[in-house]
């Protein structure tokens, strides 16, 4: 035996929420389009960087704006799974917006890198620097728990979305999917692995988006009519 719960919160709550979860992505994917290509070491990169300083420029910018409405576009899922499994909701998306919080700060240190092949400086001096900035103790200690909370956070309302079934199945896989696939991406320096990643977080977040902008009702067991809600996400 099942309750259903519907969301009932005004449409204006709603849908700019939706938006955030279309825009997000073709933002990434946008960038991508435009980006040189990512090297592991950093003279390479500064090399890249200095033939191609406008797309560099434009590639940190989108990819930047697409990360920051990110944030929103975690509010729009939490929105959805919330009423069915409020919990795993509330931890699954404090660590998702978490680990987004520290990629736009990745993303936009980009800027700086952009900056280091301008004005005659020492192309060997930056690259030493950069790679004691990528190694320092202090960066990774927010930049790994950043990314690990990024992924668990992603893992845990991908759950949330199949037990409360507010979308088919094979777009809660797709999300989760587009997001480990951004992540090799970005460890391998593959601009086409992360193109592949937005395009596939896209069409879940399509869908997502879809959903939440007409409202949804969320199936659960009766057992859990007592559970917690969680307010105002």
């Amino acid at each position: 035996m099942t309750a259903q719960n519907f969301e009932t919160e005004t449409v204006g709550g709603r849908r700019p929420l939706a938006i955030a979860l279309v825009a997000a992505p073709l933002l990434w994917l946008a960038a991508e389009l435009i980006s040189p290509a990512l090297k592991g070491d950093s003279g390479a990169q500064l090399a890249v960087i200095a033939q191609h300083a406008d797309r560099w420029f434009g590639y940190t910018a989108l990819l930047t704006l697409g990360t920051i409405l990110f944030v929103p576009a975690i509010l729009g899922i939490m929105r959805l799974t919330r009423r069915g499994m409020p919990r795993l909701t509330l931890v699954g998306g404090a660590l998702l917006g978490y680990g987004t919080i520290i990629a736009v700060g990745d993303a936009m240190s980009q800027l700086t890198t952009w900056q280091m092949v301008t004005g005659g400086a020492n192309r060997a001096q930056m690259a030493a620097l950069l790679d004691r900035v990528d190694n320092a103790g202090g960066a990774s200690l927010f930049f790994g728990p950043g990314g690990l909370a990024f992924l668990v956070g992603s893992i845990l309302l991908t759950v949330a979305l199949i037990r409360t079934r507010v979308v088919p199945l094979w777009v809660s896989a797709g999300f989760l999917l587009g997001i480990v696939v951004q992540l090799v991406g970005f460890t391998s320096n593959s601009v086409a692995i992360i193109a592949a990643s937005a395009v596939i977080s896209l069409i879940a977040m399509v869908m997502l988006a879809r959903r939440l902008w007409v409202g949804t009702a969320v199936e659960e067991p009766a057992a859990s009519r007592d559970r917690a809600f969680v307010p105002a996400i």
